[in-house]
């Protein structure tokens, strides 16, 4: 299918990208790598009137260390770009290995680091062509006032699916925000609204900009599993992110999930003194298995196994980072 017809600029700045976008108040969108937005265009689920390519501004593509160690990550890297820096191997192979597990060759050659935390949400029942949608009344996240998925719903129950949200928010991550008239660094647990017709919290004319990720002890150890059918191309019908540290002769522990709600999802870093035995496993275990939601709005799964899932895939990542982190 082709693509609707649509303007295109491509600003040398982050401050004329950020009037671009803010003038256009919602009719334009940011694309980067674009691997998230070509087939919703093509399908008409999203129509701009306007594309602002990001890709001609300095200094968005680039990774580096801030004064305390901190890994800055540039919105504009490549996931193949961030899995193949020597340095994010060496103190962050986590992170990396999720990065290797989005998608396809193809995608993460393309795909940059900010889209894959700015995605948006899917849903069966929206995620389909405008002809293939024919009958089926409008849903929240395409205007109208219905969920197919939880009848009965004021709001949109669309899933968040990034391979990378949850390994970097149990690492501490934070975001640069940038506008018009200045910037500002939030967690990135902030980014997210809970809502699947609108996903993260930008209004028109902020972009996301750098990742910022601490710096990690040398006793800190994690660990990113994925849930799919296919070793590529597939969104992650579950994924499970845990990090564990060893603090003297305690014990400190964050997990992380995505594929399981309208955002992702953190359990906050939790300490002991002493080793996290099976009591603590059990609880975190069963913590993640009630927060999460998983629903018939993705393929191949069943919501109910993929609920099954969190406690397995929780359990072997937990076992796997503490093991590391005593070593």
């Amino acid at each position: 299918m082709k693509l609707a017809k649509f303007d295109y600029q491509v600003p040398r700045s982050l401050i004329e990208a950020c009037v671009l976008l803010e003038e256009m108040d919602g009719k334009a969108l940011a694309i980067a790598g674009g691997t998230d937005l070509m087939l919703p265009m093509k399908e008409r689920l999203k129509v701009p009137e306007c594309l602002v390519d990001l890709r001609a501004i300095p200094d968005l593509t680039a990774i580096s260390y801030g004064v305390q160690g901190e890994l800055q990550i540039g919105a504009l890297v490549t996931l193949r770009h961030l899995a193949s820096e020597p340095t994010v191997k060496r103190n962050y192979p986590a992170l990396a290995r999720a990065a290797l597990k989005v998608a396809t060759a193809q995608i993460q050659a393309m795909g940059t680091v900010g889209g894959n935390l700015c995605q948006d949400c899917l849903c069966l029942y929206y995620n389909q062509s405008v002809g293939s949608k024919h009958g089926l009344e409008r849903c929240h996240k395409a205007g109208g006032d219905v969920c197919h998925t939880v009848k009965g719903s004021k709001e949109c129950w669309a899933t968040y699916c990034s391979d990378l949200a949850p390994i970097l928010l149990v690492l501490g991550a934070q975001v640069k925000v940038v506008d018009s008239i200045g910037e500002k660094i939030i967690p990135l647990k902030d980014l997210y609204t809970g809502n699947g017709k609108q996903p993260q919290t930008l209004r028109p004319g902020q972009l996301v900009t750098q990742i910022i990720v601490p710096l990690q002890g040398p006793k800190s150890q994690n660990i990113y599993l994925k849930l799919r059918v296919r070793k590529t191309i597939d969104y992650p019908a579950l994924g499970v992110a845990v990090s564990a540290t060893q603090a003297g002769a305690g014990q400190k522990v964050s997990v992380g999930l995505t594929g399981v709600d309208k955002r992702p999802l953190l359990i906050e870093e939790i300490s002991r003194e002493g080793l996290f035995g099976d009591e603590e496993i059990e609880f975190l275990v069963q913590k993640a298995y009630t927060i999460a939601r998983p629903l018939n709005n993705l393929r191949d799964f069943t919501p109910k196994y993929r609920k099954d899932m969190v406690k397995v895939y929780v359990q072997s990542a937990l076992e796997q980072a503490l093991q590391l982190a005593e070593r």
